[in-house]
């Protein structure tokens, strides 16, 4: 199980009114540790994050769902970030997007997961920045 997903367990966990799923929360951490400069959000990246997790792999330990699947499972995220105003959608597709967080989205990071812990996410990811 990455990091990033016993993270956000334990940041929704901790504050469920929140009202994030899981892929939510590991798709507003993977976006806020930031690891590209370009600022591009590479969906091959998040997909491929996506299917480490517990929650996307079958009893066998491998995803067994198809790519497209996938692809919709994260453009579903990424428009519920969206309408709960945590995150700016500049551009969205099938092999890249390019979203930033909302003062909102920073704002209910820092709230839900604390300093030491971000850092244990910059550090899989990259720098946020």
């Amino acid at each position: 199980m990455p990091v990033v997903e016993i993270i956000a367990r334990k940041a929704l966990a901790r504050n469920p009114a929140i009202g994030l799923e899981l892929i939510d929360m590991i798709i507003l951490l993977w976006v806020y540790s930031n690891p590209y400069d370009s600022k591009r959000r590479q969906m091959s990246s998040i997909k491929n994050v996506l299917k480490m997790t517990e929650l996307m792999q079958s009893p066998g330990g491998t995803f067994d769902g198809t790519d497209d699947e996938l692809t919709q499972i994260v453009l579903g995220s990424l428009t519920r970030l969206k309408e709960k105003g945590y995150l700016y959608i500049q551009s969205a597709g099938v092999h890249f997007l390019k979203g930033t967080l909302t003062e909102a989205g920073i704002a209910m990071i820092k709230k839900s997961v604390n300093t030491p812990v971000l850092r244990r996410v910059t550090a899989q990811f990259g720098d946020s920045p």
